[in-house]
């Protein structure tokens, strides 16, 4: 299990994330808005695609060394 956190101060609405995991992620205003922070196993190569393709590194993957 991973978990996806922001960090909404660095966030400059590149919409990458988005584009990369719409399931995951979307653009609310000017920052970035974590649609499902536990995404399931199925989407969770998404959201680190998504965290990874960020630009100014607003998104962070913790992953679980229990599951």
């Amino acid at each position: 299990m991973v978990t996806v956190k922001s960090e909404p101060s660095r966030c400059l609405a590149y919409g990458n994330c988005a584009a990369s995991a719409p399931e995951v992620y979307d653009i609310e205003g000017s920052v970035v808005k974590i649609l499902l922070p536990n995404p399931p196993k199925e989407l969770e190569e998404g959201a680190r695609e998504g965290a990874a393709m960020c630009p100014v590194n607003a998104l962070l993957i913790v992953e679980d060394p229990e599951s």
